[in-house]
């Protein structure tokens, strides 16, 4: 036998109840969502056109790689570019 009890009934307690949530507040945590959201790909966008090295742009592609020079490699007496 257990030496503690649980009354069938608690006079006096506060009893909470469940509320079923209302528009306000769907419509708070949805504003909310949606500010996380814009300031998350705001921030990712502003990184991104930050890491683009604006001078590599400016540069010529001939003058970055030889693949797309207009002056051709090295020709082998066979015919092969080298």
């Amino acid at each position: 036998m257990s030496t503690t009890t649980t009354p069938p009934r608690v006079e006096g307690a506060d009893i909470a109840v469940l509320q079923v949530p209302t528009l306000q507040w769907a419509l708070k945590r949805t504003l909310l969502g949606i500010i996380i959201l814009f300031v998350t790909i705001a921030a990712a966008a502003t990184l991104l056109y930050a890491s683009i090295d604006p001078e590599e742009e400016r540069v010529a592609p001939s003058a970055r790689d030889p693949v797309f020079s207009g002056v051709p490699a090295y020709v082998s007496p066979t015919g092969r570019r080298v």
